[in-house]
């Protein structure tokens, strides 16, 4: 291989690859400010998921039943009540460790399990 074949040096191209891998990273970053805009967004639309999926597949299931049985609103209102049970138990166990994880640093998390809390 000639000298003027050789390669150039690699630090170089290292050193241009990185500038040009922070420039295009620099656009694609979102805005701290939009980004927990979107997170809570996304946190509301996952608990209403979570609150209607909970009593719509009651409410169908009670009708279901009472169609099956001859039972009129028997079953519906048993499972909507239960439906709504379990909704707000989703609701809240979603809501609690999302606050109590986001509240709680490494540090403190581990100190926790070393006491036993």
């Amino acid at each position: 291989m000639a000298e003027r074949d050789r390669p150039s040096d690699l630090s170089d191209l290292q050193r241009r690859i990185a500038a040009a891998r922070e420039r295009d990273g620099a656009a694609d970053r979102p805005d701290p400010g939009k980004r927990a805009m979107a997170s809570g967004y996304g946190m509301a639309v996952r608990l209403a998921i979570e609150m209607v999926a909970a009593l719509g597949v009651s409410v169908l299931l009670g009708l279901w039943i009472d169609g099956e049985l001859g039972t009129a609103p028997l079953f519906l209102i048993v499972f909507l009540v239960m439906g709504m049970g379990a909704g707000f138990v989703n609701v809240y166990k979603t809501v609690s460790g999302f606050t109590h994880g986001s509240l709680r640093g490494p540090s403190k998390d581990g100190e926790d399990r070393a006491r036993g809390d």
